[in-house]
């Protein structure tokens, strides 16, 4: 079995020190990368961080803080503080 490091060193002799052409080693690399990409077993995209003014007091929040479908009631946003109070009357 081969470690990351042996494989990285196969991958520059191979693709990188074969040629003397840098641009067709950065083509062949590329191409590489490409299809290492398509072996991962993870989504490597996220969700887009959007942000949020609370309707109460007005202080901004980023979408990675809380669930949109549960931002508040009616589809209106209230932060931790406001929807403390809120709840609270």
């Amino acid at each position: 079995m081969y470690t990351v490091m042996d494989l990285t060193e196969l991958i520059r002799h191979h693709l990188v020190f074969a040629t003397d052409d840098l641009e067709t080693a950065d083509v062949r690399l590329a191409q590489l990368m490409r299809n290492i990409e398509q072996m991962i077993t993870t989504p490597r995209w996220h969700e887009p961080i959007y942000w949020m003014a609370c309707e109460e007091c007005g202080a901004w929040v980023s979408s990675e803080l809380f669930d949109v479908e549960g931002a508040g009631k009616d589809g209106w946003f209230w932060c931790a503080d406001c929807s403390f109070s809120w709840n609270a009357t």
